[in-house]
């Protein structure tokens, strides 16, 4: 796929193909052969990388035959008049704009001075006289492109300019960052705005068509798979867009031709990220309700047998022709290919097989030739050979003399020569105890890797909570620390960020979380402290571990306590344990009593049937009776009850007397 921060433009006649790297460097390929033409690295292409580029405009084809008959006599009249179309706009992140040029191979002017930030945005007037410029500072800077002075300057408004064009009439400059303006640039003022896209315009591009009236221009937005076409006809407020090409990924770069005249359709090739070219064809004449589908799809996959490996297109330029022909751009970067074709010969979803650039060329080579066969090495007799189980250095000719009944030559080897192959030289008996597979094969453990810092910064970079949780499960200490060692000091942030938001759960995991909290703390303490965040990334990470531990001061006097009564019950089970004696297994004494049928058959026992002791049960039997009745009386009756009871006394005390000489004289009987 291609890279999105590198930044590419076609000439104005597509005759050239321009790159800057990320690392600053500008390319440039000439389309019809396909090699690199030039290579410019800037002074301070490290510290202050390429930002954006423009081509300048190209002049009339007229005025481009008679400048390239005088061009070998005079090549310094170029510079003191308006910007050819060899001149290259590069913005720099400091602030600075270089002009190159293709025809001198070298850098001609540097504008300093307007800008103090990096530069987002280039734009030339259609006479290549006048230089626009916006940068991050929320400012636009009109340059004199042969003087280099700054011609005007003014403010936007609050929200940042990320991509600018000069409309048709060359007096109106779009401006396009969250919503789309037009500036008047004599005036310096907002006459018309247009609202449509949610996220910021990472693309805009005029389109200049001959008879129209208004100006045309396309924009397209962040993570929005489409290109809005846009009109500006006089002062409009809250504009709409005319048109919407429907993309199947999020574009890349696209390119827009100019029609010959207002009979024929505008051409927009537009590349998305995933590699894929769409083409469409559409007349600019009034607002489409349905949105536009490209009339051809263009896929290129590699050659190699095989393999499937598609090539991606990096940018293609509308040609605009009558044969309907786009210059296609594809491959790496590095090294890409060129190569102009047709697409209305094409279907809906065409697929192209072409070679892939970076490989290696074998065309030369020729494919049957003796290098690509492989052959069996034919040994001289001298060679010594060692066997695969003895490892000893044995000749090829005694070895011949032993095996000589049983061995058979191949058809390589010379007998007459005495040349004989290395399958020869080992007997079968060697070569089988050498296959034995009843030895005992060394098990070799598998490595193990001792840190899991990619799979740490992976999950890091995609947030990919499965990846996180999977590292900072782990309790390893030797794992943590090797881990945390090898991190940047980028990713050491955005960790304790995870770890804070993964400690919020409860759970067994969290003692893991503190773990790699613990040796995150102590092996980037230094960078910890001179980071200006570092309050506001560790105040909730402390809260939280504050309300977890508030109850720990309670929980810990509670633990002394039971360890303290636990530890007192203990001490007297063991002491009770040691001063009781153990009872014998066997009784000392077994005491049996006489059964009460025996007794009754002797006649022992006190109390006969009939006597008067069953008389006295009885009267003792009424006596309590009147007792619990008494207990229900009233008040009224308590005097009656006091004379009764009296002589129930007298005839107790009475019967109580009878039956202590009854016993007596029972026993005296007995």
């Amino acid at each position: 796929m291609a890279a999105r921060s590198q930044e590419t433009a076609f000439s104005q006649n597509g005759q050239y193909f321009a790159n800057v790297s990320n690392d600053g460097r500008l390319k440039i390929w000439e389309c019809e052969s396909g090699r690199a033409k030039q290579e410019f690295i800037p002074t301070s292409h490290l510290s202050a990388a390429c930002t954006c580029l423009v081509w300048a405009p190209s002049k009339q084809p007229e005025q481009n035959v008679n400048l390239s008959k005088k061009k070998r006599k005079s090549n310094g009249e170029e510079a003191t008049g308006m910007a050819g179309s060899d001149i290259i706009a590069l913005g720099t992140a400091s602030g600075n704009i270089l002009l190159y040029s293709l025809n001198r191979a070298e850098l001609v002017h540097q504008l300093k001075g307007g800008h103090a930030g990096k530069i987002r945005s280039l734009c030339w007037n259609h006479d290549g006289s006048s230089l626009f410029s916006a940068s991050s500072e929320k400012k636009i800077v009109e340059w004199d492109a042969v003087e280099g002075v700054i011609k005007c300057q003014w403010k936007v408004d609050k929200s940042p300019v990320f991509r600018m064009c000069m409309l048709q009439d060359d007096s109106t400059l779009v401006t396009a960052g969250r919503s789309i303006q037009c500036w008047n640039v004599e005036s310096r003022s907002v006459i018309a705005t247009f609202t449509g896209h949610t996220t910021d315009v990472a693309h805009l591009l005029p389109v200049y068509s001959p008879g129209a009236k208004g100006g045309y221009f396309l924009t397209a937005a962040d993570a929005d798979r489409c290109i809005s076409a846009w009109r500006f006809v006089g002062e409009e407020k809250n504009g709409q867009s005319q048109a919407s090409f429907t993309l199947q990924d999020d574009p890349l770069n696209f390119t827009v031709s100019t029609p010959i005249s207002d009979k024929d359709p505008v051409v927009l090739a537009a590349v998305t990220v995933t590699g894929i070219l769409h083409v469409f064809e559409h007349h600019l004449n009034g607002r489409s309700k349905k949105p536009l589908q490209p009339i051809v799809k263009i896929h290129i996959g590699s050659d190699v047998a095989g393999t499937a490996r598609p090539l991606p297109v990096l940018s293609a330029y509308a040609c605009g022709d009558a044969d309907g022909n786009c210059v296609i751009v594809y491959g790496s970067l590095v090294r890409p290919g060129f190569e102009k074709m047709c697409y209305r010969t094409q279907d809906g979803m065409a697929y192209i097989v072409r070679r892939d650039p970076s490989s290696v060329d074998h065309s030369k080579s020729d494919v049957t030739s003796s290098a690509l066969k492989l052959r069996t090495p034919i040994l001289p007799a001298d060679v010594k050979t060692l066997a695969p189980e003895y490892m000893v250095p044995m000749t090829a000719s005694s070895e011949v003399g032993v095996v000589a009944g049983r061995k058979r030559r191949t058809q390589n080897s010379e007998s007459n020569s005495g040349l004989v192959s290395a399958k020869d030289s080992l007997p079968m008996e060697q070569r089988l105890s050498a296959l034995n597979l009843d030895k005992a094969v060394d098990a070799v453990a598998p490595p193990q890797a001792d840190n899991m810092a990619q799979l740490l910064l992976q999950g890091l970079h995609s947030r990919d909570p499965k990846i996180l949780q999977s590292v900072l499960d782990r309790g390893d200490v030797q794992i943590i620390g090797n881990t945390i060692r090898r991190i940047p000091v980028q990713a050491i942030l955005p960790l304790i960020l995870e770890l804070t938001r993964m400690m919020q759960f409860r759970g067994h995991p969290n003692y893991s979380y503190a773990k790699w909290l613990r040796s995150l703390l102590e092996h980037h303490a230094g960078y910890l402290t001179s980071c200006p965040d570092l309050a506001s990334v560790l105040t909730p990470l402390l809260a939280l571990m504050t309300a977890r531990t508030s109850l720990f001061p309670k929980l810990s006097q509670l633990r002394g306590r039971l360890h303290l009564m636990l530890g007192e019950l203990e001490h007297r089970s063991e002491k009770e344990d040691a001063t009781t004696t153990e009872l014998p297994a066997t009784a000392l004494l077994v005491y049996r009593e006489e059964s009460s049928d025996e007794a009754s058959e002797e006649g022992d026992w006190p109390l006969q049937s009939g006597s008067e002791s069953e008389d006295q049960w009885d009267e003792l039997s009424d006596y309590g009776e009147s007792m619990d009745v008494n207990e229900t009386k009233d008040d009224s009756d308590q005097e009656t009850d006091e004379e009764e009871n009296e002589e129930l006394d007298e005839e107790a005390e009475e019967a109580s007397d009878s039956d202590g000489d009854s016993v007596v004289e029972n026993g005296l009987s007995d």
